[in-house]
């Protein structure tokens, strides 16, 4: 089974959890500079910088969310065979075995070799 159209929504969610880190990220310093450069006669309110507090809550819980999905979809394919090219350019092929997070991106153990899970390009 070709996973072409799992792979781009893979893709798809990874280039967005990217952006939501990134988002976040600059989130963070556009409120730090907000609240350094702020004119003191006319500070920002509570219930706005409460309102920004719970936009970054809600950025990062979206970003959580995307990696327990793909740790899901990685998990279901244990036990199955599936070929894959590695960034360097070699390919491998085998038995999924297991399942690891790492630096906050999801492997597949593929005959003792660790293959990232945006890899894979061929499910059987």
């Amino acid at each position: 089974m070709n996973v072409l159209a799992v792979q781009s929504g893979i893709h798809s969610s990874l280039s967005a959890s990217s952006r939501a880190a990134l988002d976040t990220y600059q989130f963070l310093r556009l409120l730090i500079i907000e609240l350094t450069s702020q004119n003191p006669l006319d500070p920002v309110k509570d219930r706005d910088f409460l309102a920004q507090m719970a936009q970054l809550n809600t950025a990062q819980g979206v970003e959580r969310m995307g990696q327990i999905l793909t740790t899901f979809q990685a998990s279901s394919l244990i036990g199955r065979e599936v070929e894959a090219v590695l960034p360097s350019g070699v390919r491998v092929s085998g038995k999924v075995q297991a399942v690891e997070i790492s630096g906050g991106r999801v492997y597949l153990r593929v005959d003792n070799q660790q293959v990232p899970f945006e890899a894979i390009q061929t499910i059987r």
